[in-house]
């Protein structure tokens, strides 16, 4: 294998968390992010704020099959996600308006049998707005449309980037069902409706991410899994696209563990390991939360 096609695989591999099968193998949204916050917007209004620190690594990357490539490389990232959510007096059908800004922060390190790179600073930041419905104290249903701006460093030569350079739509929709005393449980499901990236003439096809929770609170503390499910719906379209459209499809799951202060305040920890992975790197993802009110 040459120089030239060592770097293509080495670029699947870079992203917020394991990378699809989209461009570079890059997404705009990190899948498994949600966790135990899936469809679990707060019912009283104000100013919210989530701190979001994860690491993930790999040094595997698989084909269409699941079968792994033989390519030397490594990548590591870290990222610090902030996430400030505001839920509004504002009530449309019953259901409360509610937005949110994310910010994430990478720190990129990838290494190749030919060549390196690292690179640290903002990647592609998300906007978001969305209406909120809470029929009883346990359930809230979640309905939500992410726009992803490229507002990250991107040089079309370059081995590692922290944005992609292109927008994306995400149409989301969530459910949380939280028991004080018992069940926990939230799933979250997106399309991500991705742009061209003008410098490439490269447009990712469209995938689906469902984030996934459930566990069992014993009064401060909740013992559970987190993980998510993803597929690409659509082949990618552009220079240098496989025959089966570089299509990816990944499955993660693993333990979490969660210490509530109060109402308003808690800090979590989550591992999620992939467990399935088509087109795609695998590897392990490790995130560890703050939440709190203002």
């Amino acid at each position: 294998m040459n120089k030239s096609l060592y770097a293509a695989a080495a670029l699947t591999v870079l992203g917020l968390v394991p990378a699809t099968a989209a461009e570079n193998g890059n997404t705009q949204y990190a899948p498994g992010a949600s966790q135990f916050f899936a469809g679990a917007v707060p019912p009283y209004e104000g100013l919210y704020f989530l701190s979001q620190s994860s690491y993930y690594t790999s040094s595997r990357l698989n084909d269409g099959n699941g079968r792994e490539i033989p390519i030397d490389f490594n990548v590591n990232v870290g990222a610090e996600t902030l996430r400030f959510l505001y839920v509004s007096p504002i009530k449309i059908g019953g259901a409360q308006v509610w937005g949110q800004v994310v910010l994430p922060l990478l720190n990129l390190d990838l290494s190749t049998a030919f060549a390196s790179d690292r690179k640290l600073g903002l990647a592609d930041a998300t906007i978001t707005g969305g209406l909120a419905w809470h029929p009883d104290p346990f359930q809230s249903f979640v309905l939500g449309l992410d726009v992803a701006l490229p507002t990250g460093s991107y040089h079309a030569g370059d081995l590692a980037n922290t944005g992609l350079n292109h927008w994306s739509v995400q149409p989301t929709v969530g459910y949380h069902y939280f028991d004080p005393q018992g069940l926990d449980l939230g799933a979250a499901a997106r399309l991500i409706f991705n742009s061209e990236n003008e410098a490439t003439n490269y447009r990712s096809g469209t995938e689906l991410v469902v984030d996934y929770a459930f566990g069992w609170n014993f009064d401060q503390v909740k013992v559970g899994a987190t993980g998510y499910f993803l597929k690409q719906l659509s082949d990618d379209h552009g220079p240098g696209v496989a025959a089966d459209g570089h299509r990816g499809e990944g499955l993660a799951i693993g333990p979490s563990l969660t210490y509530s202060f109060n109402p308003g305040t808690q800090i979590s920890a989550s591992w999620q390991h992939d467990v399935l992975a088509e087109n795609r790197s695998q590897g392990d993802a490790i995130w560890v939360n703050f939440a709190t009110s203002f």
